[in-house]
């Protein structure tokens, strides 16, 4: 476990958004919550309503092997292998084996992608159903009569399962199903339909099954993640929104991926402007969904590229093949220092808070079964634990009275001024060193400080 890193932090530097180090907790808390309980989480906020699939997944996982921070990341981890298996497939089949080589290399040791890919988040196994259902388009394209209109099908249905995982996988939706469905011919543009037949039984089949018998839970808290996340208020929301990802050297797109992938990005500069065939269209497509998202969205922490690496790495090796050898070679090994460089600085900095954090909460509040955390990061701080756990967000989940309601023995309250007013404000009596058991860190830096106070 230690050779790759599962029990590690991630790095501070991997994303400004403390999402890294809450977000595990929060889209892994009703599967370990069955798993270890055999009910969903205490609360308003379930996981599974967002991404049912995984969900259920990860609890034949924790059912299987153990509910904790390891097997949650295990998970990621053979998602983000078999993305790379099919990539490389569905690379070979449109472009040829010296392109898929190539877009393998890029996509497997892009530093985002590496450590994104260990941690039990929703972006890596969505982005292998994305890379699934570009490998069907690869193989319709090069298949007749029946075969087309299967691997057409499964395309389509590939990318309705990514958006059941996480339904921002849409950003590629567009590029999947035109892709499929265009054709010069009118009579071939039937086939690619079986695209758009595949997708929407799987949606609806959701819709059915899922979405419809639990909307108004999906209302309220699709209603949050849209307004308080996602959608621009006004046009000096939207210029603020593309002024941060073009320049601003902590939260911005295009600084981040030059930081981490600059010969990559040379490298699609020059697809854009030397090759045109159908994959690298489809691909551009697929990218300039991710792109335009990024651009526009109020929140667009790095963990969402990973849905679009596959796309910028096939560029990037679409390009590499357009120009001479040595000119490739010497992006190669661009390429690979600089990897090199920011996986030598990731492992100069190697800490294992989450990991190790657990055995600190359990000399704290004792072992008893009756435990349960409340708070914004409560859910991770419980992952490797066997403790009941529920978030606390205010305007997302549990902001009503949440130690009545959810029979709270212990509360997590972070050092930052928001969340320490919030918690002041509604529990003064509580937040006071007559209540306080100890502090936890997550970080290498200690950035993340949370104390832990008893209710009783």
């Amino acid at each position: 476990m230690r050779i790759i890193g599962l029990a590690d932090d991630p790095p501070m530097w991997l994303s400004w958004s403390s999402g890294i180090f809450t977000d595990e907790g929060f889209y892994t808390l009703d599967a370990r919550h069955m798993a270890l309980f055999g009910t969903l989480a205490p609360g308003n906020f379930h996981d599974r309503l967002l991404s049912p699939l995984l969900s259920l997944i990860q609890e034949a996982v924790f059912r299987t092997y153990g509910a904790n921070v390891l097997t949650a990341r295990g998970v990621s981890v053979a998602f983000s292998l078999l993305t790379l298996l099919v990539f490389w497939l569905g690379l070979r089949r449109s472009a040829g084996r010296p392109v898929a080589d190539l877009g393998l290399l890029f996509l497997a040791l892009a530093t985002p992608y590496l450590l994104y890919n260990r941690l039990a988040l929703q972006e890596t196994p969505t982005a292998f159903w994305l890379v699934a259902a570009f490998a069907g388009w690869s193989y319709g394209e090069s298949a007749e009569g029946r075969k087309r209109a299967v691997w057409f099908a499964l395309a389509g249905a590939s990318l309705g399962i990514a958006v059941v995982f996480k339904s921002l996988a849409g950003i590629a939706a567009p590029a999947i199903l035109i892709a499929c469905i265009w054709r010069p011919q009118a009579s071939e543009r039937r086939i690619g339909l079986w695209s758009l037949a595949g997708f929407a039984l799987v949606i609806g089949m959701e819709a059915l099954l899922w979405t419809i018998p639990h909307g108004s839970e999906l209302r309220r808290m699709n209603a949050y993640f849209v307004s308080h996340q996602i959608m621009p208020h006004s046009p000096l929301s939207v210029w603020l929104n593309i002024r941060r990802a073009l320049w601003n050297g902590e939260r911005g797109l295009l600084p981040y991926l030059c930081a981490f992938l600059p010969s990559v990005i040379v490298l699609v500069a020059i697809a854009a402007r030397r090759v045109r065939s159908r994959v690298s269209l489809f691909m551009w497509a697929w990218l300039g969904g991710g792109l335009l998202f990024c651009l526009l969205s109020n929140y667009a922490p790095s963990r969402y590229y990973v849905l679009f690496l596959p796309a910028l790495c096939a560029l990037a090796a679409i390009g590499a093949r357009s120009i001479g050898r040595l000119p490739r070679v010497a992006c190669v090994c661009v390429f690979i220092a600089v990897s090199g460089a920011w996986t030598v600085k990731q492992e100069t900095e190697r800490s294992a808070t989450i990991f190790q954090m657990p055995s600190d909460i359990v000399r704290m509040v004792g072992v008893s079964s009756d435990i349960r955390l409340v708070g914004d990061f409560a859910p991770e701080i419980c992952l490797h634990t066997k403790y009941s756990a529920a978030p606390v967000q205010p305007g997302l989940s549990n902001d009503d009275h949440p130690v009545e309601r959810l029979n709270a023995t212990y509360i997590a309250v972070t050092r930052a001024p928001k969340w320490r007013g919030w918690w002041i404000a509604h529990y003064p009596n509580l937040v006071t060193p007559k209540h306080f058991v100890g502090t936890v860190q997550f970080g290498g830096d200690g950035r993340y400080v949370i104390d832990i106070y008893r209710v009783h």
